[in-house]
């Protein structure tokens, strides 16, 4: 019998005999499924994949699903075991006709308990973990978990110090362990990247602050996937076959995160953050930067809702021999609601551009919100970016670690002089409470890029990317 119908029947069975192990246990079901047709001409703006190696198909049906499965005893002890198939284009793994490949996968599984006559909160298990950052940015610029899809296997524990004024929040999470529990030798090597946290959040008047901070110890045996060790590393780990000179480095973090009711019906959003990571070892391991947003709200219309943001981050200097100038991050899942250029809150799959936050700057302005018609709620997003790294920096990142693609990607990462526009158009339409149309739509303009960075075949194909969607979700 194949895995994933053995999977599907353990699961059935789980949710058809739980309640009769323990009548005092409830079950509860919720999730959501989506199909949508994607048109998508110039992806990375060329058309190709991030090195230019392979042509992308203009047109893709793709589907989803996630089903969530709540088992609670009370209010104080829950489990929570989230399934999903994936992302997936119709003809395609799962979804090819006659000879379908496994794709059901467990993405959430945790427990959640508050300790016996206190207020302190237990969540251990594969969860949603994210760092604090503004909703109207979508997810954390350091560690993002995507609206949880994609997860960490953490220990969390968060208790209220001061009712309804000051919380506390600590985590642990085992990120990556290469080698699981035995090493390849006798000798004992740091394979882990190992994460704790801790945020203070502050609630007075109308105004919710957040402070916190993180660290992180990496192994240098440590595997790490190629988006993580793009965006932790500097381009001058990549050189040669000399690793770290330490068996454990850190990484360290500090920021914030502040919104505000001001008065003539405006709403303020603000997050900072600095990063440093292991300064402890060789220097040209070294990475560190800053990153800060910001954003405006007018509350005040009933048929719309006028926003502003703006952010900037550091970006590399002229050199790699002092490491890297860009902020450090795990997994950053950050962007300004609506933007073409950022993967953040869009409701259907492959609805931007995917532009690195780190290393660059720019502004949105966004007309959300949008009810005109009865059932109908429409975004307009103008979007605006440029880089704030040195050409001569990401020229000398392209050819150490390989070419376009590897550590930099040309439109993702941007240089000075770079530019990119884009506008995004979003729309809703209720066909009933539980489902939805959807259709979006994204133009993106490149200027400037640099043919000494990215090479004149790069560059001399680049143009404007188009995109538009249709989709239903069904939310139950």
């Amino acid at each position: 019998m194949p895995r994933f119908r053995f999977a599907a029947l353990v699961f059935v069975a789980a949710c058809l005999f739980a309640p009769a192990a323990s009548a005092a246990t409830s079950v509860s079901m919720y999730g959501d499924f989506r199909v949508q047709g994607t048109f998508f001409s110039n992806q990375n703006y060329t058309g190709w994949n991030a090195d230019g190696t392979r042509t992308a198909d203009t047109m893709n049906i793709w589907q989803r699903l996630r089903l969530h499965v709540d088992l609670a005893a009370n209010e104080n002890l829950a489990f929570r075991l989230g399934l999903r198939v994936n992302n997936q284009t119709w003809g395609h793994g799962t979804l090819t006709a006659a000879n379908p490949t496994t794709a059901i996968e467990p993405y959430q599984c945790y427990l959640q308990f508050t300790l016996p006559e206190t207020a302190i909160k237990v969540t251990a298990g594969y969860q949603p973990l994210s760092l604090p950052h503004n909703a109207v940015f979508y997810d954390s610029v350091v560690l993002g978990t995507d609206s949880g899809n994609s997860d960490a296997a953490a220990l969390v524990v968060s208790a209220p110090l001061i009712a309804d004024r000051l919380d506390v929040t600590a985590g642990y999470a085992r990120l990556v362990d290469t080698n699981r529990t035995y090493d390849g030798t006798t000798t004992q090597v740091g394979d882990e990247l190992d994460f704790t946290f801790l945020t203070l959040p502050v609630t007075v008047a109308g105004t919710h602050f957040t402070p916190w901070g993180a660290v992180a110890i990496l192994g240098r045996s440590a595997d790490l996937p190629s988006p993580m060790g793009n965006s932790l590393l500097s381009a001058s780990s990549y050189a040669g076959a000399t690793a770290f000179s330490n068996n454990q480095n850190a990484a360290l973090w500090a920021g914030f995160s502040l919104d505000a009711e001001l008065p003539l019906s405006l709403k303020f959003y603000a997050d900072a953050v600095y990063g440093d990571a292991f300064a402890a070892d060789r220097e040209r391991f070294h990475r560190r930067g800053w990153f800060a947003d910001a954003g405006l709200e007018y509350t005040g219309f009933t048929a719309f809702a006028p926003q502003l943001f703006g952010w900037y981050g550091s970006g590399e200097d002229s050199g790699l021999s002092d490491g890297s100038e860009r902020l450090p991050a795990i997994n950053t899942i950050w962007g300004p609601a609506g933007s073409f250029l950022f993967n953040a809150d869009q409701y259907l799959t492959q609805a931007a551009m995917n532009t690195t936050p780190q290393g660059s700057m720019g502004l949105v302005l966004n007309f959300a919100r949008i009810s005109v018609l009865p059932r109908l709620t429409s975004l307009v997003a103008f979007s605006y970016a440029t880089g704030t790294s040195s050409p001569a920096g990401l020229r000398k990142a392209v050819a150490l670690t390989g070419g376009p693609g590897s550590y930099v990607t040309m439109g993702r990462d941007l240089a000075e002089g770079e530019r990119l526009y884009s506008i995004a158009w979003e729309h809703v339409y209720a066909l009933t409470d539980a489902l939805n149309l959807i259709g979006e739509t994204g133009w993106a303009h490149p200027e400037g890029f640099h043919s000494s960075i990215w090479g004149h075949r790069m560059v001399h194909q680049a143009g404007d990317a188009w995109q538009a969607a249709l989709g239903i979700i069904y939310t139950f």
